[in-house]
């Protein structure tokens, strides 16, 4: 599913500290109030598809692949993981695409929220983020606080939360079969069987080694530290039937921000936040880009 509202993309060439070059692509206005959105585990940019749409047409918008997803090329080694790697990674698409003294709106989901918590203690972070939309993420217990597997002893649905996370296989072919159980983890049962193509089409899309590397360290992950340091004001979504993320996570960021102005629990949605409420997200975008960059929207 192509963008199409803003323009076409504009790709920008922007190289990580280690030197990985990221597909970044910038989408609205030459120069103007800025967002900018980083992507979940398995997918790519295109899954910021359906929000994108619904942005203001005088927002500047960037977006780009998380190394090892979509035209971001996978790490060749274990090193090439890490969360101080998607903090690196974000770090440098603010330096390429935000100008020095100016700010942008930073939303992240699920693993692209990782990556903006795990930027928060960041000096170029904090000088380019004036405030934060964090949908469908938690920054500890990921694995341990899983719904996906709905068996009764806790030890056993966080054993196989991390298995299914870590495992590097081919996911086999992508049929009926296949999305329904994709739909079962990760969204909600009246999600638009459209989302559910396109969330199958990214996750299979996906390289598998990439996939359970990041998917390692998720299981792996405790950020309170860095997700205290952030200071700008921050938005923290979730869906009620997110069995990936569910909302003990929302809340127990919201506790660690220094300045949390929102938390929103979208009745009956999963975990893929910007496929299932983008109407939600566009609008928390909208008017915080409005209230803290100056964005004027049209009517």
């Amino acid at each position: 599913m192509a963008i199409r509202h803003l323009g076409a993309a504009r790709k920008i060439p922007v190289a990580s500290a280690d030197g990985t070059e990221l597909h970044v692509e910038v989408r609205g206005p030459e120069s103007g109030p800025t967002v900018v959105l980083s992507h979940c585990w398995a997918t790519s940019l295109a899954s910021w598809g359906p929000v994108v749409r619904l942005l203001d047409g005088n927002l500047r918008v960037v977006l780009y692949d998380q190394r090892g997803h979509g035209r971001t090329p996978v790490p060749l080694t274990p090193a090439g993981y890490g969360p101080e790697k998607l903090a690196d990674d974000l770090c440098a698409v603010l330096e390429a695409t935000v100008p020095v003294g100016e700010r942008a709106v930073v939303a992240g989901h699920s693993m692209g929220g990782m990556t903006i918590m795990a930027a928060g203690d960041r000096e170029v972070f904090r000088d380019r983020a004036a405030a934060v939309v964090l949908t469908n993420t938690g920054c500890t217990q990921l694995a341990g606080r899983s719904t996906a597997f709905p068996v009764p002893a806790a030890a056993v649905r966080s054993a196989a939360s991390a298995l299914t996370l870590r495992a590097p296989l081919p996911l086999g072919p992508r049929n009926r079969l296949t999305a329904q159980a994709l739909k079962f983890i990760a969204m909600s049962p009246g999600a638009d069987p459209r989302m559910v193509r396109l969330c199958a089409r990214m996750v299979h899309a996906c390289d598998p080694v990439a996939r359970g590397r990041w998917g390692d360290m998720i299981t792996r992950l405790d950020l309170d530290a860095t997700v205290r340091a952030i200071s700008a004001p921050t938005v923290v979504l979730v869906g009620t039937a997110d069995r990936m993320t569910p909302p003990w996570h929302a809340r127990h960021v919201a506790s660690l921000v220094r300045d949390c102005t929102e938390v929103v629990e979208v009745p009956g949605a999963g975990h893929m936040g910007p496929l299932e409420f983008p109407d939600v997200l566009a609008d928390r975008i909208g008017k915080l880009a409005a209230d803290h960059l100056g964005a004027v929207l049209s009517e």
